[in-house]
């Protein structure tokens, strides 16, 4: 059988006082294109609800999406914070503990990588100004399947092994991983040092990418086919 793979969804708040569950295809069409089935989950998952999702599933990919609120790593709000949600932080922190704490394959992307790195232990740059010596343009204003930076991997990674020593990526974020939890490597930077990718050490394959590899791949860049093997792989495994 197929692996199932869980994709947490996230929240527009257009034409709704509960906001919409919103998802873009190309995370389904990445995960069906390598030999997953996905499953939509709701983007505020009630923590009585966890267990039934953790058992229906073989594996989860965390989507994109808003910013992290900085309580979360007990950070004052920096004056370049985007829109945050309280609720769908708590709800996808929360789920990512308890994936990680039953050994769950996980793919985290984009705002996927910063639930990972904080439900991990680690901060976040609320925002890349923040950083110091960041001259890279890392939110794009190109198609979503372009690339745009070079992005270069950590010997003895998941990563690394995928893609060896480094790859074009695409990019749209402000935000990036700051300090990182007792059980976490840094496993891709930018040319510039921004965090591109960690990975849980202890864990058979827990990654957070900050491109969009789900993007690229939807859009016929093949270069990312092997990124959602190897994440169906473990999951069929699991």
């Amino acid at each position: 059988m197929k692996p199932v793979i869980g994709i947490v969804s996230h929240v527009a708040t257009a034409k709704s006082p509960l906001g919409t569950t919103s998802l873009g295809n190309s995370y389904v069409v990445s995960i069906e294109k390598t030999g997953g089935t996905p499953l939509i989950l709701p983007c505020y998952i009630r923590e009585s609800d966890m267990d039934t999702y953790l058992s229906l599933c073989d594996g989860f990919l965390f989507s994109g999406g808003i910013d992290i609120s900085p309580s979360y790593y007990n950070e004052e709000p920096h004056v370049k914070l985007g829109a945050t949600d309280h609720a769908l932080d708590e709800s996808q922190i929360t789920f990512m503990k308890k994936v990680l704490d039953r050994g769950k394959p996980v793919l985290g992307i984009c705002r996927g990588h910063q639930v990972l790195t904080v439900a991990s232990g680690g901060t976040l740059y609320q925002d890349l100004s923040e950083h110091e010596g960041t001259y890279i343009k890392h939110f794009q204003e190109t198609a979503i399947g372009d690339t745009s930076h070079k992005i270069y991997f950590e010997p003895d990674s998941i990563l690394h092994d995928i893609f060896g020593d480094w790859i074009y990526g695409n990019s749209y974020h402000h935000q990036s991983t700051k300090d990182i939890g007792p059980d976490v490597k840094i496993t891709a930077y930018a040319e510039d040092k921004i965090v591109e990718a960690i990975q849980i050490q202890s864990q058979k394959f827990a990654l957070g990418i900050q491109w969009h590899p789900e993007a690229m791949f939807a859009h016929g860049d093949e270069t990312m086919r092997p990124l959602f093997e190897a994440f169906i792989n473990a999951c069929k495994t699991n």
